[in-house]
Parts: C-alpha cells; structure tokens; sequence
C-alpha cells in the first residue's frame, strides 16, 4: 500500500475528518464554497477531508469532481458515491 491509499484509508476510517457538505446548492455556488474550504483546511495543515455532494441527478457529483481532479492542492481523490475523500498536498 502506498501512502496515498493508505491516507485514504485513514480517511475512510475515521469519524471526525473535516466536512464540506454540499446538498441543495448549484455546481456554482458549490464550487465557490469548495474552493474556500479546500485553502482553508490547507492553510490548518489538514490532509485528509470529506466532501458530501449527494446522490440527486449527479450533476453537483460531476461538476465537483471534475473540479477537485484539476485542482491543485488535491492530490488524490475517492469517490464513495454521495460523497468523497479528498487528500491534499
């Protein structure tokens, strides 16, 4: 296991990771709160994070995950369906 997929796993475990939970909003308004989460847990050193985008239509899924994949803190990414585990530099 290396150590991208063993933060993961870390991740999956626990219960307390820091979480951006993004139901209701539009792939707009949810990138812009995404993009704000994501420096500020890189600003506290935090590498492991959940981001919560639900099941629905999966157009918030698709819109987020396309942008996390681009972004350039985000090292690594798993999908869990309604939601992700996000590893950052």
């Amino acid at each position: 296991m290396n150590l991208t997929d063993a933060k993961i796993f870390a991740g999956e475990l626990s219960n307390d990771l820091s979480t951006l939970d993004l139901h209701g909003f539009f792939p707009s308004e949810a990138l812009e709160k995404l993009e704000l989460f994501l420096y500020e847990q890189n600003q506290n050193n935090i590498q492991i994070v959940k981001v919560i985008y639900g099941a629905g239509t999966g157009k918030l899924k698709t819109k987020v995950l396309e942008y996390l994949k681009e972004h350039p803190l985000v090292d690594a990414i798993k999908d869990e369906g309604g939601a992700a585990i996000v590893i950052l530099s």
